[in-house]
C-alpha cells in the first residue's frame, strides 16, 4: 500500500494575488504552492518555513491555517495531505531556487480567476481551496 505523508503549504498573499510554483513532475508541469513534506521530528510551522525559503526564497510569517488539500505523488502513488497556512512575506521578492532537486520552473503570482482558468494544471483539491479561501 502506498504512503501517506503530511506536508505543509505557504498561501503568500500579496495585492490580491497568490505566490504559485510551476513544477516539473516527471514529463508534466503542475504548479501548486511553495511548501513540502514535514520530516520526523520537525515541528510543522518550522517546515512551512524551511520549504518556503527553501522553494521560493521568502521568509515567511504564518498568519492563519486556510484548509487542507492533498494529490497523489506521480512518481510513487503516495498520498500527500497538505496544511495551508496564509502567510506574509512582506515586501520580499521571490527566487527561484539553487538547488536542482527542487524542480521548480518558474514561479507567478495569480489571481484568483487566473488560477482556476481551464489552462492551469494544479491538483484539483488546490483548485477547491483556492476557490473557497480567496
Amino acid at each position: 500500500m502506498p504512503d501517506v505523508f503530511a506536508a505543509m503549504k505557504s498561501l503568500i498573499v500579496r495585492e490580491g494575488k497568490f505566490l504559485a510554483l510551476e513544477l516539473e513532475v516527471g514529463r508534466k508541469k503542475i504548479w501548486d504552492l511553495p511548501g513540502g513534506k514535514v520530516e520526523h521530528g520537525e515541528e510543522p510551522l518550522e517546515t512551512l518555513k524551511r520549504e518556503a525559503w527553501e522553494e521560493s526564497g521568502l521568509k515567511v510569517e504564518p498568519l492563519e491555517a486556510v484548509g487542507v488539500y492533498y494529490f497523489m505523488r506521480l512518481s510513487d502513488g503516495a498520498q500527500v495531505v497538505n496544511t495551508v497556512f496564509k502567510c506574509d512575506a512582506g515586501s520580499q521578492k521571490p527566487v527561484l531556487p539553487h538547488k536542482e532537486n527542487e524542480h521548480i520552473a518558474q514561479m507567478h503570482w495569480f489571481s484568483k480567476e487566473e488560477f482556476l482558468a481551464d489552462g492551469i494544471e494544479a491538483p484539483k483539491s488546490l483548485k477547491e481551496l483556492i476557490k473557497r479561501v480567496l
